[in-house]
């Protein structure tokens, strides 16, 4: 039930976010502020005149909202209502941020009306020390996948390339999307594999770390990611990757060896085979690319380069 006043004892400390209940949305027009940030388009029904007044609002698109791959003559693929949604927030928004330079081409594509107020800034993440995983010294059999099950996340091309190798593979994903589930386990009950494949449900915490610290290598068979949390957190463990390069992927892994045209037959289980054969000191080379490349996604890096934004907003 919605409360009287903004309650935050959900919370373990104290944070500067509000807390409100849908039937509450008349509170936000009491907040005073010169921007307003909005991060999803479910929510642009929010954005009335009444909470904009004269207020510069900017659109941060994690993703945008098409099918993989998007249709040529209807990026939308028929979802009109996310398509009005999101075009109403591209239209009010003084200047749009997106997560990688791919998100950037095809927003620009789609709406080449708003290419000159779209700004690109990574997503950044809080980074420790990152210790290298060293496990390929002694195998390289041991693969996983961690993610949504979800057919855009490219797991039974994980499946197809694993099938013809001395390799294993464990998926730690919810149950989110049965129907691919399904087609999943029949997969691996046509191909045998029963007795190589894991099913790790879905790993948080300890569990997590379990996971990582487990694979000799992380695969991303993703057909596409707007950005590519995946492989920072995949980064972060110093794990290899072998990674699909479509979207931001591709600039997350800027210089690497090991990622693949999802869409070209027969790559993904070459970059694999490479993974398999190169030699340890081609492997350490690969991670030092990649822990070189994670200083441009540190949460430090996307703040400063949100506030000088928002800076540049309040002097226009």
């Amino acid at each position: 039930s919605a409360f009287d006043d903004i309650s935050t004892d959900d919370f373990e400390d104290s944070r500067d976010i509000l807390v409100i209940h849908r039937e509450e949305s008349d509170k936000l027009n009491k907040v005073n502020c010169d921007i307003l940030v909005i991060q999803f388009y479910e929510l642009e029904y929010l954005i009335t005149d009444e909470l904009l007044n004269n207020k510069k609002l900017v659109y941060v698109v994690h993703s945008v909202p098409t099918p993989e791959p998007a249709p040529f003559d209807d990026p939308f693929g028929g979802n009109y209502d996310v398509q009005e949604k999101f075009y109403r927030l591209c239209d009010l928004s003084e200047c749009i941020v997106c997560v990688s330079e791919a998100e950037r081409e095809k927003l620009s594509y789609i709406y080449p009306q708003f290419s000159e107020k779209i700004h690109v800034i990574y997503n950044g993440i809080t980074q420790h020390n990152v210790v290298l995983n060293d496990n390929y010294k002694n195998s390289r059999k041991t693969f996983g996948y961690i993610g949504r099950t979800d057919y855009r996340k490219g797991i039974i091309e994980a499946l197809e390339v694993v099938r013809d190798l001395d390799a294993t593979l464990k998926l730690a994903c919810p149950k989110n999307d049965y129907d691919y589930l399904k087609r999943i386990i029949a997969y691996v009950n046509a191909a045998k594999m029963w007795d190589r494949v894991t099913f790790c449900g879905w790993c948080d915490g300890q569990r997590k770390e379990n996971f990582f610290d487990s694979l000799d290598a992380l695969l991303i068979p993703s057909l596409y990611e707007p950005f590519g949390y995946v492989a920072i957190e995949g980064m972060l463990k110093g794990l290899p990757l072998i990674s699909s390069k479509n979207g931001g992927l591709d600039e997350i892994l800027d210089g690497y060896k090991y990622k693949y045209e999802p869409y070209k037959r027969g790559d993904f289980k070459e970059k694999v085979e490479a993974f398999i054969n190169d030699s340890n000191e081609e492997i350490e080379k690969q991670q030092m690319i990649l822990l070189n490349n994670l200083k441009r996604f540190t949460s430090e890096e996307m703040g400063k380069n949100y506030n000088a934004l928002f800076d540049k907003i309040l002097k226009k």
